[in-house]
């Protein structure tokens, strides 16, 4: 009888979809950007996924392209439900402290003056807020239990990052996608022979910066640097539990699809994606690598006339930018690519926040983004 309950048991697991089995729907998540802090903006935020996510949906099924190369000829599908990734109400303490401050200015200022520090205010300083590591932290933990949910379902997730909502969606990859090799991530550091000697005998899976941190194994240093833990002691415990961090920590391999930031204002706020000499490049060329290796994307795109829409990287191929990074990379599909040529045909501001007015036309761009960055690097039909 026992012989007989353990045999089906086995089989049970091996019929039973489990925690890392490959998912089957992609899940939609749509980040809200700044200014969301109050009922007004939340209900336009909503209103607007409402809307846009029919016509992002019909337009992906509606690409013959679409359908072969991310779904795969029917082996995925997409939800017909859109998820929302809501952080606007997080800084809402702040904000209600600014509009003080804005009331009291208000006495002295001439009426344009005020009205474009509001605006201002308003505009810019959740954007600010939430590059903030600190701040940022949280969010991208609430944001890591949604993908984790999804995943256990059996879904993956594309994430649609708006405005400010482009930080979010760029330091959960670059913070939580498993693209470290701990034994050269450790090679390159200053760190104890002992320590080392370990490692290298007992190798661990590939991790993400945010294991290492919550590891304790890694701090950030005031300059931006991941610097290791230096109590070989203390480093050999955490080290030996490090595979348990990054499974709790890090985004497990297939849960996200790629993410496809608009109306973006990234590069204005993390100069290190195109800065070489800020330390975190060597982060952000992991990134590039592991994105191209695992048939993920990182697409940007932003309407011509929105003044806050900024590319987020050079449209190379695959050559071009592996000659740049100067790693060895085998590609599977990734690419990364931005486009910002179309027009919204609105005026100044106007057109920030028209993505989702005018979803049909976005879509659409959507999609031809998806397919000229796909065709820009990935020449040989892989």
């Amino acid at each position: 009888m026992k012989k007989f309950a353990i045999i089906l048991l086995l089989i049970l697991l091996t019929i039973q979809p489990g925690y890392c089995s490959e998912p089957q729907e992609i899940q939609f998540i749509y980040i809200n950007g700044s200014n969301n802090n109050n009922k007004k903006m939340k209900k336009w935020f909503f209103d607007g996924m409402k809307k846009m996510h029919p016509e992002m949906i019909k337009a992906f099924y509606s690409s013959v392209f679409i359908q072969e190369k991310l779904l795969e000829k029917g082996k995925y599908k997409l939800s017909d439900t859109p998820e929302a990734f809501f952080w606007g109400d997080k800084s809402k303490e702040e904000i209600d402290n600014l509009n003080s401050d804005l009331k009291e200015t208000k006495i002295f200022s001439p009426r344009i003056a005020q009205t474009v520090r509001t605006l201002l205010a308003h505009y810019l300083h959740d954007a600010i807020w939430v590059s903030h590591y600190r701040n940022m932290h949280p969010i991208l933990e609430d944001l890591h239990a949604q993908v984790l949910n999804n995943y256990k379902k059996n879904k993956s997730v594309i994430l649609f990052g708006y405005s400010a909502g482009a930080f979010v969606s760029y330091e959960y990859i670059f913070n939580k996608l498993p693209d470290i090799d701990v034994i050269d991530y450790f090679s390159y550091e200053n760190i104890s022979e002992k320590f080392l000697a370990y490692v290298k005998a007992n190798k661990k899976n590939n991790t993400c910066i945010d294991a290492l941190i919550e590891s304790g194994l890694a701090v950030y240093s005031a300059e931006g640097k991941l610097i290791p833990e230096m109590n070989a002691e203390f480093s050999l415990d955490r080290y030996s539990k490090l595979d348990e961090y990054t499974c709790k920590y890090c985004i497990p391999d297939g849960a996200v699809k790629g993410i496809i930031n608009f109306a973006s204002p990234l590069v204005l706020f993390y100069s290190d994606i195109s800065n070489a000499e800020y330390p975190l490049t060597s982060y952000n060329k992991m990134l590039y690598k592991y994105l191209l290796e695992n048939n993920m994307f990182w697409l940007t795109v932003n309407y011509s006339d929105d003044p806050l829409g900024y590319p987020a990287n050079d449209n190379i191929s695959y050559a071009d930018l592996k000659d740049k990074l100067k790693m060895k990379i085998n590609p599977d599909r990734g690419f990364l690519y931005s486009k910002s040529n179309i027009k919204s045909r609105r005026t100044f501001l106007g057109a920030h926040t028209s993505y989702w007015e005018t979803s049909k036309k976005f879509s659409k761009a959507v999609v031809q983004a998806y397919e000229e960055g796909y065709n820009l690097f990935n020449n040989n039909d892989l």
